[in-house]
């Protein structure tokens, strides 16, 4: 198999992989000790086949995932048309099966994006895979995969718990804890030893795990009677709980930038820098305070609201910093296979200055009163998940699948990914994205005011021209948006696809 390897020094060099049992050639082995000695990065083609697959595995789960939550996004947005709403009803379809649908995919595509970067770097360190590894990734893909199809069929013929991210019935969550425990077992098996001494995006990553893992038990506590009798206590929950899992789900976001952004620039310093544990530190105290800004309305000390507001505006402006740090380092690169990743951590740069902004308005409580429940907050969320969280997620893969795709055709293979035309489209897609956040923030805080105005003597009923040119206007941005997302998948899948085993010699 033709891989490519990448030395010390940043030059590649074709060489001829040698069949599992083989004697390697000498030199070869020599450079991998070192790579591995000196905490180096090894190209994909030297990873383990089974880790390998495991990478490409994990890209193709969210690229399904993303092509579901397109679906159920472009409905809901065609259901906020007047006109249409009567026909998705006539077929049993409506916002409580839509809605849980996009959101429950959405957050299954910024997961899986990041365990396929994870995978990335065990690919790196974790070494050939032993027969206990073997099983516990064929029981995560088997789970998580059983339970994305009966989230999907469920939640299609109207059976769903009705919360908040976790809207599937509880049936499914049993099959996501015991994917997520075999997979934080295989990653903390490598990265285990020397833990604290690795760079801050494996603390990032494992910190992050067993968030997801405590948040997300705690967001089952509904089904205790005495929690779900309580209905502050229950929202206080609900929420303080989903603020931290989508917390958690920004530690592998920010872990797969830093990563990422080494790899391109062959600096291995930018891990163990300032800044790095600057936006490890406020993004981990953001995880368990940034709930407060959807319990605003609920009795609790102001104090915890005004944390909240501070711990928030730190973690972005870090995060902001973060991103002009290793946008600048991927810059400076001369090779120009990283192409379609720079636009996109480009794009992510921009998202991160406005939701900065949009986050300050939202956090302020006299603000947020008259704003909360109304497409301002939608928009806020659709432009951090699409514009920061996927934006860095696209890169990563764009640039894996260059990789992978390098090591079985050789170094042009990737060019492919990094044409003009997937310039445009990443350039489309953030075009549109953006249309449709600004119009559900303009919408927003007309609503907010105008009901601000009106209450609480009277019922509010919203201007006119808000009302006939609101679906309309939701639906014809969020269209175009998903034929740019669609060009993009259109793009990538034939890569991700390829080759079903990933490489020559199957996992």
């Amino acid at each position: 198999m033709v891989g490519v390897q990448v030395s010390e020094n940043g030059v590649t060099s074709n060489h001829l992989l040698a069949p599992s049992g083989v004697l390697v050639n000498p030199v070869l082995e020599h450079e991998s000790v070192a790579h591995k000695a000196k905490g180096s990065l090894l190209s994909f083609a030297q990873g383990d086949p089974v880790r390998q697959f495991a990478t490409i595995t994990f890209i193709r789960g969210g690229l399904i995932a993303i092509a579901i939550t397109l679906v159920g996004g472009i409905l809901a947005a065609l259901y906020s048309v007047p006109a249409l709403a009567p026909r998705f009803q006539s077929v049993g379809l409506d916002l409580r099966q839509l809605r849980p649908i996009h959101t429950a995919f959405a957050s299954a595509w910024i997961f899986l994006g990041g365990v396929a970067v994870v995978h990335r770097w065990l690919q790196d360190h974790g070494g050939v895979a032993t027969r206990g590894d073997r099983w516990r990734l064929r029981v995560q893909v088997s789970s998580w995969s059983a339970a994305g199809l009966g989230i999907l069929l469920s939640l299609g013929l109207g059976v769903g718990s009705g919360r908040e991210y976790i809207g599937f019935h509880p049936v499914f969550s049993v099959l996501i804890l015991i994917g997520w425990l075999c997979y934080l077992w295989n990653f903390f098996r490598i990265s285990g030893p020397d833990f604290f001494q690795r760079p801050v995006y494996i603390t990032m990553w494992g910190v992050g795990m067993f968030l997801f893992l405590f948040t997300f038990i705690e967001q089952h506590l509904y089904l205790i009677p005495s929690f779900f009798a309580n209905p502050v206590q229950d929202l206080q929950v609900q929420w303080k709980a989903t603020g931290t899992l989508v917390g958690s789900f920004n530690l592998f976001v920010y872990g797969s930038i830093i990563y990422i952004g080494e790899r391109m620039s062959r600096d291995l310093s930018y891990g163990h820098s300032k800044v790095a544990y600057m936006l490890f530190g406020v993004g981990l105290l953001n995880s368990f305070t940034n709930f407060a800004h959807h319990t605003y309305h609920l009795p609790q000390n102001h104090l915890v609201k005004w944390i909240s507001f501070v711990v928030s505006m730190a973690e972005i402006t870090v995060l902001c910093r973060a991103i002009y740090d290793l946008w600048r380092l991927a810059s400076a690169t001369k090779h120009g296979e990283f192409c379609a990743t720079r636009d996109s951590f480009a794009a992510s740069k921009y998202w991160t200055i406005f939701i900065l902004f949009s986050a300050i308005l939202i956090s302020i409580p006299p603000v947020n009163a008259i704003i909360h429940g109304t497409y301002a907050v939608t928009g806020h969320a659709m432009g951090a998940t699409i514009g920061i969280d996927s934006m860095i997620l696209f890169g990563a893969i764009i640039w894996i699948l260059g990789e992978h795709v390098s090591a079985r055709e050789g170094d042009s293979a990737s060019e492919c990914l990094n044409t003009v035309g997937m310039h445009r489209i990443v350039f489309g897609l953030n075009l549109s994205v953006a249309a449709l956040v600004v119009w559900l923030h303009v919408s927003g805080a007309v609503t907010g005011v105008t009901r601000a105005i009106l209450a609480p003597g009277e019922t509010y009923v919203p201007p006119a021209w808000l009302a006939e040119s609101n679906g309309i206007l939701f639906a014809g941005t969020g269209s175009v948006a998903v034929v740019f997302f669609a060009a993009l998948l259109w793009g990538l899948c034939p890569t991700a696809f390829r080759y079903w085993w990933v490489s020559e010699e199957r996992a």
